[in-house]
């Protein structure tokens, strides 16, 4: 696991991730944020990648 800035971390991103916990659904939580569904997902991927971890994995 690498170390991450938090500095650097964009914090509307963890909006994001809040809501995604929340709603457990990309749907829901892209139209409590009123954002597209695309911009959630774009979100998350880059959470993923910053946090190098899979984060809200699909089941």
């Amino acid at each position: 696991m690498r170390e991450v800035n938090l500095r650097s971390v964009d914090l509307n991103l963890l909006v994001v991730l809040q809501k995604l916990l929340e709603t457990r659904h990309v749907t829901r939580a892209s139209e409590q944020l009123h954002m597209s569904q695309s911009a959630v997902s774009r979100a998350l991927q880059r959470l993923r990648d910053t946090f190098d971890d899979p984060l809200l994995v699909r089941t």
